[in-house]
């Protein structure tokens, strides 16, 4: 399982617990591997998509 969060074999994560897959193309920019981790990232903390459109704006 530990190959299967390569960003440069798949670009993507896998929460097993939280049941959450996410999947970019490989070899994206780790900047925005990172900011769509983040914005998963809460939004399963409960964030509103409101919010984290307005948290993210800037990044």
């Amino acid at each position: 399982l530990e190959d299967l969060d390569d960003p440069n074999l798949f670009g993507g994560i896998v929460d097993r617990p939280g049941r959450i897959l996410f999947a970019m193309p490989p070899r994206r920019p780790a900047g925005e591997r990172e900011r769509w981790v983040r914005v998963l990232l809460a939004h399963r903390e409960g964030y509103s998509r409101d919010e984290v459109q307005e948290a993210f704006a800037g990044v």
